[in-house]
């Protein structure tokens, strides 16, 4: 038996596309008869063809100013709260929340993942030699105030919120992406988070941690403030980054117990472990560059002479 039935009512919904704005023809749901916390006679949202929300299950949208088209999907138990737009072949299944979200374009969202809060997750392929595969977000990840583009992979128990994160950037295991009103962070490219690593977002200009090229943040890293880690860098460990500003290209390992604070900048093949400390003070710049192994317990607080490391 049926849940839900089209109404005779239709709603012209306009929306851009490529420059253009469209129209696409929309008509509201209503409930046949009892489900989940759903009664008979209760409206919902509004879609272009009963193929958008499954009669099966539990799925449904639940606010009337939602609307779903194009080709895209809810289905199972999913849930659309608060003013949604899922179109251009988005599917939606399983036990997932979308609340007061905007979701565009061929993606997956499924398992128990939560996108909460003014999210924009605009999907697109074939921006990489990967060109089929899609943006997912899936187990226990939950989303919340953030723009996810592209090719993202986003998953497992991680929490990310207040982030930019596009290209085929990853998000896995139990990280959290930790932005504020005042900055965001931002994942680029393939870049990825994984472990128990933290990204945090400072206070102030430029507070923004960045992780671009494949840069790597693992284990129980934690880079916050104004970071920028660009090509083949792997932070790995208990180690521990605050911006001042703070970058890191080419070939450049963190990892053990190292602790780097200030304006500093380490590029170009350089490795650093155990409980090394490179600190700046106000005013002064620390920078390390090529074939650098930094361990134990050493400490530097100014750029060190030539063949001194």
């Amino acid at each position: 038996m049926n849940k839900y039935r089209l109404s005779d009512e239709t709603r012209q919904h306009h929306y851009p596309e490529n420059g253009e704005t469209r129209t696409v023809t929309l008509r509201q749901i209503i409930a046949l008869r009892d489900f989940a916390d759903v009664t008979a006679g209760t409206t919902g949202g509004w879609i272009d063809d009963e193929s958008a929300l499954s009669q099966q299950g539990h799925c449904w949208i639940y606010n009337s100013d939602s609307v779903v088209f194009a080709g895209a999907r809810i289905e199972d138990n999913a849930r659309l709260l608060d003013t949604c737009a899922v179109s251009h072949q988005a599917q939606i299944s399983d036990n997932v929340t979308v609340q007061a979200s905007q979701i565009r374009g061929k993606c997956h969202l499924f398992g128990d993942a939560c996108i909460l809060q003014h999210c924009e997750i605009i999907a697109a392929r074939g921006l990489t030699p990967d060109a089929e595969k899609i943006l997912q977000i899936y187990e226990r990840a939950i989303v919340s105030r953030s723009r996810i583009v592209h090719q993202a992979q986003i998953y497992g128990d991680v929490f990310v919120n207040q982030a930019f994160v596009e290209h085929r950037a990853e998000i896995f295991g139990s990280a959290r992406i930790e932005g504020n009103e005042e900055n965001n962070v931002w994942i680029c490219d393939c870049a990825s988070v994984s472990g128990h690593a933290r990204i945090i977002a400072g206070r102030g200009e430029d507070a923004i941690p960045t992780l671009r090229y494949g840069a790597v943040v693992t284990d129980d890293a934690v880079v916050e403030g104004n970071c920028v880690l660009k090509q083949r860098v792997r932070i790995g460990g208990h180690a521990w980054l605050q911006g001042g500003p703070l970058l890191l290209d080419d070939n450049v390992m963190i990892h053990g117990r190292a602790r780097i604070r200030g304006d500093v900048i380490i590029e170009h093949e350089v490795d650093i472990s155990g409980d090394a400390v490179i600190e700046t003070f106000d005013g002064e710049q620390i920078h390390l560059r090529g074939q650098k192994v930094i361990s134990g317990d050493q400490r530097i607080t100014r750029t060190p002479l030539l063949g001194s490391l």
